[in-house]
């Protein structure tokens, strides 16, 4: 992963030492599992030296081999009783999944922070009405707080999708070369995986990539939210309507050659992130097919797909933190594109309002869009009206109204936030 886009914390936890360093802990579990107590705790003291083990595989090319020779020149011949009984996926898989915990701690804390923002802006622009928008073209009235209701809503459904995939992805295996326990025992590996705190589950050599493609999805759902938000950012901070707009430092500068410019870069940075994040999900689907008891066609693009899908969710998340919790909202804006949509916004309750008067659907909907054609107030399309049948006027203008389409607006709060 180029530096540019991984934060300090996740390239700690897929860096090779840490990488090794999980090997250890693995290697340290099982020798504390076979009574092997005091070789356990001289290999917890043992400096994992990256340079020396790169060197040893460069001969051997076989990264555990290289891993355990460099740990008998540390240890001397009682290494030998290191891995006894193992095969390299027990130590590799039991080790990723230390390694995705540590990095979905970090996600985590991140999701929750963001949806603390979110919650927290759409109870303070729950009363900001304005246009909403469908096609790119002016809908009916929503509020500014309803956008942040259904981001935050969204992004808690990914939370709970990551809280759920824990209870399966935070596994590992002990149970030899095709996963029938040959050389070791069921309670051996119970107990190297108890002192791991993960749980075991049937495997041949390899723990079920079914496991980690779930952990690839659920990332790019988080990052894919957080493209959506980023994307309506832009769409809202376009010149013409600009009712939202991304944070903008006084030394920043937009365009090189047009010094006026005040580019949305950062959430334009979000979105072409999370369709990367996105890509990795069918590698990691096309490699649940292995052949036989394993091959290690996986293995390749996981050493890429795991630091890098983790460390763009966690740059992400860090930017659309950023990005609404110093979110500029352009409120006269909002109201000008309001007044500007005039009654179009309302062609939906006006067509209801001829379907309630009896009239079929053809006749109801060829009316309301010669209405709206021609009129642009209230009072023209009361006029309108009128001219062709008995119409209330008092319901006409109460129909033709925010309060009249957010009415129910407060009970999307309570489903969503339990609040009053």
């Amino acid at each position: 992963m180029i530096d540019r886009y991984i934060l300090p914390q996740m390239k700690k936890v897929w860096s090779e030492e840490n990488y090794f360093e999980k090997l250890k802990e693995v290697e340290v579990a099982a020798l504390f599992a076979a009574g092997e107590k005091q070789l356990a705790a001289k290999l917890e003291k043992v400096t994992v030296k990256l340079g020396k083990i790169r060197k040893i595989e460069k001969k051997n090319e076989h990264e555990i081999n290289a891993f355990l020779e460099f740990l008998e020149g540390e240890i001397g011949r009682a290494a030998g009783k290191i891995h006894k009984g193992m095969t390299s996926s027990d130590v590799l898989d039991t080790a990723r999944a230390l390694q995705m915990r540590e990095a979905l701690k970090i996600i985590e804390e991140k999701l929750s922070s963001l949806e603390k923002i979110l919650r927290n802006k759409a109870l303070k622009y729950r009363r900001i009405v304005m246009a909403g928008r469908t096609h790119g073209q002016f809908a009916e009235p929503i509020t500014l707080g309803l956008k942040f209701v259904l981001w935050f809503d969204e992004m808690r459904r990914n939370h709970r999708r990551l809280e759920e995939m824990k209870k399966r992805i935070f596994v590992g295996k002990i149970s030899g070369a095709c996963g029938t326990y040959s050389l070791v025992s069921p309670s051996f590996e119970k107990k190297v995986l108890k002192a791991l705190n993960l749980k075991p589950i049937t495997s041949n050599q390899v723990v079920q990539r079914d496991i980690h493609a779930e952990y690839f999805f659920v990332l790019s759902l988080i990052c894919a939210t957080a493209g959506k938000i980023a994307q309506e950012v832009r769409l809202l901070s376009q010149d013409g309507i600009k009712e939202l707009g991304e944070p903008f430092m006084k030394t920043q500068t937009g365009s090189s050659a047009m010094p006026h410019k005040r580019n949305p870069v950062i959430a334009e940075r979000v979105c072409g992130l999370a369709r990367l994040a996105g890509a990795f999900v069918p590698a990691a689907l096309s490699n649940v097919a292995l052949w036989n008891e394993r091959d290690i066609s996986h293995s390749s693009n996981e050493r890429i797909m795991f630091e890098e899908a983790s460390a763009l969710t966690d740059y992400i998340l860090s930017k659309i933190i950023f990005i609404v919790g110093n979110l500029v909202v352009f409120k006269e804006n909002i109201r000008r594109n309001l007044d500007e949509a005039s009654a179009r916004i309302y062609s939906s309750a006006v067509l209801k309002y001829l379907l309630d008067f009896g009239l079929s659907r053809v006749q109801a909907y060829r009316i309301a869009k010669n209405c709206f054609a021609e009129a642009f107030t209230k009072e023209e399309v009361f006029e309108f009206l009128k001219k062709r049948m008995k119409v209330d006027k008092e319901k006409i203008f109460e129909i033709m109204s925010p309060e009249y389409y957010l009415r129910n607006a407060d009970e999307i709060f309570r489903r969503v936030f339990g609040r009053k």
